[in-house]
């Protein structure tokens, strides 16, 4: 029996519906989030996911609170809510079917959550802790290079690009770096050119490898400076 066999046997009673195994995780490799993503690693994933019951109504994510796991609609459907600054009431912006999964944004970014997902009726979700996440989801589809093999690269016909806020970069930019903040590599990566490689950098390195990881799931060839501007410098 194998590592995912026996999460479905052991995590949910026999009188929960689940769907097959093998669908469900067929329908994940859809995503972009997963299509790139090892199948051991994927298997690892699915092993340190916890399965919860939920409820019709019930919240599941919260506008505004921290990203502390990833999470898979396994049965059952919800509902996205968002609610702008000057609106007094959130509003329904999309549905979620059966199986999908949500929550990776936060994750990814290290920011706050951006909307609420709330039940519509009564299923089961299987959720992932951040740590989790970035050990089995994030840290592998993320190419880390130290100075001096980056600048070996560079020297090579690679491109630096700046992902650090607008304010830390006006100390200076890297010799002919691209500049696109971190907040919008999604908006701005049609920019980029497929087949050059693109080092990715900021102050340390966490911005950094947030950019390379979205950047590879849409297929672009792009690593990220290990230690960020400071390893540079020393």
């Amino acid at each position: 029996m194998g590592i995912l066999d026996k999460l479905f046997k052991s995590k949910v009673s026999v009188e929960t519906p689940m769907p097959d195994k093998t669908a469900l995780i067929g329908k994940i490799r859809q995503s972009d989030l997963f299509k790139n993503l090892p199948a051991k690693n994927l298997e690892e994933m699915f092993a340190r996911m916890e399965t919860v019951k939920v409820k019709s109504g019930e919240t599941i994510i919260e506008q505004g609170g921290e990203g502390d796991y990833y999470y898979l609609l396994v049965t059952g459907m919800a509902q996205v809510f968002k609610q702008a600054n000057n609106e007094d009431q959130p509003k329904v912006v999309a549905e979620l079917n059966e199986p999908v999964g949500f929550g990776e944004e936060a994750l990814i970014s290290n920011a706050k959550r951006n909307a609420t997902i709330k039940m519509q009726t009564d299923g089961v979700v299987m959720r992932l802790s951040k740590d989790a996440f970035d050990d089995y989801v994030k840290e592998p589809m993320v190419v880390w290079l130290s100075p001096m093999d980056a600048q070996d690269k560079i020297a090579k016909g690679a491109k630096w690009i700046d992902v650090r806020d607008p304010d830390e970069a006006k100390q200076g930019r890297l010799h002919g770096a691209l500049f696109i903040p971190l907040n919008d590599i999604r908006t701005r990566m049609s920019e980029l050119d497929k087949s050059i490689q693109y080092i990715c950098y900021c102050i340390n390195g966490r911005q950094s490898s947030t950019a390379v990881f979205l950047l590879r799931q849409h297929g672009y060839n792009v690593g990220v400076l290990r230690g960020g501007l400071q390893a540079l410098k020393r």
